[in-house]
């Protein structure tokens, strides 16, 4: 009994072991949380809107150490999303992404810096999935 014990404790050990390595090997790899939105505004002169009475603006911020390739995409009124990229976006630097007549709805995606294994999806396939 002693035995069948000893062999439980240690299989749930190694167990343990295992997961928590692997958590933290996919926690360095997940750098989503790296991307922080930081402000948001309706309603502000806008220099790429005719009529900006309506407009969303949203602004992000790298907060982690490491450069990132960032996309984010805002949505406009009439449910069609507006991309914006940025490559190499360095420690503590901004993005901005905004819609003219905005529905107040954002989306992002994030990769560390040059990392093409991590495909963005484009504006044409982001509205064909989301546009509703």
């Amino acid at each position: 009994m002693k035995r069948a014990v000893s062999i439980l404790l240690t299989g749930l050990l190694v167990f343990m072991i295992i997961l928590c390595f692997t958590i933290s090997v996919k926690s360095e790899d997940d750098v989503s949380h790296c991307l922080v939105k930081y402000k948001s505004e309706w309603s502000q002169p806008c220099s790429q809107c005719t009529d900006y009475s309506k407009s969303y603006r949203v602004y992000f911020r790298n907060e982690c150490m490491q450069k990132l390739d960032v996309m984010c995409a805002a949505q406009e009124s009439d449910k069609r999303w507006k991309t914006f990229s940025r490559l190499d976006l360095a420690p503590n630097d901004t993005l901005t992404a905004y819609a003219c007549k905005g529905s107040g709805k954002y989306m992002t995606w994030v990769r560390k810096a040059g990392d093409k294994t991590v495909v963005f999806p484009s504006e044409e396939e982001i509205n064909v999935q989301y546009g509703k």
